[in-house]
């Protein structure tokens, strides 16, 4: 998308709902990577059988396996104030208390389930630290982080091994969405989708996930 299209665009959804009395003028844009846009990154999981859980938008930190025999297993990689990687493996009810969708580090209360195999290693020079390292630096940098299958766990939603930024902005911060957006296609050989905000579902006629919120 060309720079004054992605202008334009904005200014069509803006108006689209700046009538409204909540949340009117808002804004959302979709920053679809190329594949390769990320190929030099790090990665590191359990194993191609492990799926990631939680929210975390980039350098999965927790996975799980469901094993033949009906257990459970989750792999935690930096948990605790001196961090480790946990292998917990448990009948899956035994999890229901970890709250892992929302932080890793509840795997700890795990150590209270009896009969739960629990495996602890150092994180000091495993190949997760580095992957985490990795986007740490690029979320200093850029103060958004990307996301794909892996991080939302619903499929790729703009075609297969694309990464992509999901931006929202109210209309006061517009400006402020348009060059962030305009800067990340440069940069990554992007392409940008424009949805707005649906007062009416309460949500942007986009991807059902939430949006990081860009101001001054």
């Amino acid at each position: 998308m060309e720079t004054s299209d992605l202008r334009s665009n904005m200014i069509n959804a803006i108006k689209a709902s700046l009538g409204s009395s909540y949340r009117g003028g808002d804004v959302a844009v979709a920053i679809v990577c190329p594949a390769e846009a990320f190929a030099d990154a790090p990665h590191w999981s359990p194993g191609a059988d492990f799926a990631a859980v939680g929210r975390e938008s980039a350098g999965s930190k927790c996975w799980e396996r469901h094993n033949a025999d009906g257990t459970v297993t989750v792999v935690a990689a930096g948990v605790g104030p001196v961090p480790e990687v946990w292998t917990v493996t448990a009948a899956p009810d035994d999890f229901d208390g970890c709250g892992l969708g929302n932080s890793m580090h509840g795997i700890t209360w795990m150590q209270d389930v009896p009969g739960a195999v629990i495996n602890r290693e150092p994180y000091a020079g495993h190949p997760a630290q580095a992957v985490a390292r990795y986007w740490d630096a690029f979320q200093q940098e850029w103060g958004v982080m990307p996301r794909g299958e892996v991080q939302e766990g619903a499929g790729w939603m703009f075609g297969s091994g694309k990464v992509w930024f999901y931006l929202e902005a109210r209309v006061e911060d517009s400006g402020v969405l348009f060059e962030a957006a305009r800067e990340l296609c440069e940069s990554f050989g992007a392409t940008a989708r424009v949805y707005p905000y649906n007062p009416g579902t309460k949500s942007y006629d986009g991807p059902d996930v939430y949006p990081e919120y860009v101001q001054r």
